[in-house]
């Protein structure tokens, strides 16, 4: 029963969404680079296919089943992006939210807290200091000092202070 409404929800998605989707206007040379945020107005275009919120709905429920990769919610996503889905991080018009690992994870944020019109934006520092990955394959060979840690549940308990031993690489 699960495969066949799934295969109905992914059918409508393909009916509703993406037959209606012209490509998004030009308005810029710059704006329009394959991977770039939408303008606001290409927003108020592309957010005007997934209202009623019931559309925004069925699509993030289709995410939550069929993931990311599913082709018909990459040419969705596709769509969003000038074409191509960015690899890496991406920013968001959400004060408390502002940036995101993937877009995976972005779409996946505002399907999962119902912020289904919350925007992509340009970053406002490079992506690479946002990402906690950027640094993953540096190795760090420097000895790491015996430090005093006191830990604040610990302590309450029993009062007393702890020393790190560990010596270690990064």
């Amino acid at each position: 029963m699960t495969k066949l409404s799934d295969g109905l929800l992914l059918s409508l998605l393909k009916v509703l969404l993406l037959p209606l989707a012209p490509a998004p206007a030009q308005e810029s040379t710059s704006a329009s680079t394959p991977g770039s945020p939408l303008s606001p107005s290409e927003y108020e275009r592309f957010f005007a296919l997934l209202t009623p919120t019931w559309k925004a709905e069925t699509t993030c429920r289709l995410r939550a089943t069929h993931g990311c990769r599913n082709p018909t919610l990459v040419q969705l996503d596709q769509y969003e992006n000038h074409g191509l889905v960015p690899d890496g991080a991406v920013c968001s018009d959400l004060p408390y939210a502002s940036w995101f690992e993937s877009f995976c994870q972005f779409t996946q944020y505002r399907c999962s807290n119902h912020v289904y019109y919350a925007k992509r934006v340009r970053c406002s520092q490079p992506v690479s200091i946002l990402s906690p990955n950027t640094y993953k394959e540096v190795e760090v060979a420097a000895e790491v000092a015996p430090t005093t840690m006191t830990s604040p549940f610990l302590s309450h308990i029993t009062g007393e202070t702890f020393q790190s031993q560990d010596v270690g690489h990064w």
